[in-house]
């Protein structure tokens, strides 16, 4: 089995040391993480890949602190998240972390800049529009800022989605599937400006099936029955695809 090594204390956003979380219905119980460790690197893209059932879905919950992990331990920016009240858990996803998923969840009454100026201003940031206003920039939607969600492409709301997760400044994003419902030209784009965000220092943990996506990441890591089985590092798409393909067939 090969683990991923933890990054240095100093150079850590994300830390999960030997996560466990068990489910139970009725007698049954059923591992969806089993002692899993996983660092995530600062300006580093991380993509999780698995079958069906791996525990994917449930590291990211719990490396965000939406689930509490049976042991182990989840540290983000040097705190230990799974000893947080929930008051300070609901704090810390406004101001430290943002999430991208696959549907975009935009308000359809707001227009571009509104969508993304609103955890701005629910934070009390008195230069929410302006902030807003960068962040869309950044995104090359400059010229859309007054635009509706129906009045933009699948590519263009997703590309809203991400400025509005990266207006608060997270320290971490977590992105699930955030191009599954994209068409394959969309999705290029998508993929290219987050691969942009993270050589300008953001930290992304993305969960995805998709081969190519995750060959945009620095470093992949392969579930399978919630243990982590396998890492690559700087891997191409087919290489990624063979890998998994090997991590479900041994399933």
């Amino acid at each position: 089995m090969n683990r991923m090594i933890p990054p240095e204390p100093s150079d850590t956003v994300l830390q999960l040391q030997d996560v466990t979380r068990t489910f139970t219905a009725g007698t049954s119980a059923f591992v969806a993480l089993d002692r899993v460790t996983l660092g995530c690197r600062r300006g580093s893209w991380t993509a999780i890949m698995g079958p069906s059932g791996s525990g994917k879905s449930t590291l990211m919950n719990c490396a965000a602190g939406l689930d509490n992990p049976d042991s182990g331990r989840i540290v983000l920016n040097g705190s230990d998240i799974s000893a947080l009240s929930d008051d300070t858990l609901t704090r810390l996803r406004r101001s430290d972390i943002s999430f991208v998923f696959q549907q975009f969840n935009l308000v359809a009454a707001l227009t571009a800049l509104q969508n993304v100026s609103l955890p701005l201003r629910l934070l009390g940031d008195s230069q929410a529009d302006s902030t807003a206003r960068a962040a869309l920039g950044v995104l090359g939607l400059a010229e859309h800022t007054d635009q509706k969600p129906r009045e933009l492409s699948g590519g263009q709301q997703q590309r809203v989605a991400i400025a509005r997760a990266l207006a608060t400044q997270p320290s971490i994003l977590f992105a699930d599937e955030p191009t599954g419902a994209l068409d394959s030209a969309s999705a290029r784009v998508v993929l290219g400006l987050l691969r942009e965000l993270v050589d300008r220092g953001q930290t992304i943990l993305m969960v995805t099936h998709d081969p190519h996506a995750a060959s945009y990441a620095d470093h992949v890591a392969f579930l399978r029955d919630g243990l982590l089985v396998r890492t690559l590092d700087g891997a191409s798409a087919a290489d990624i695809a063979s890998t998994l393909t090997d991590v479900e067939v041994q399933r």
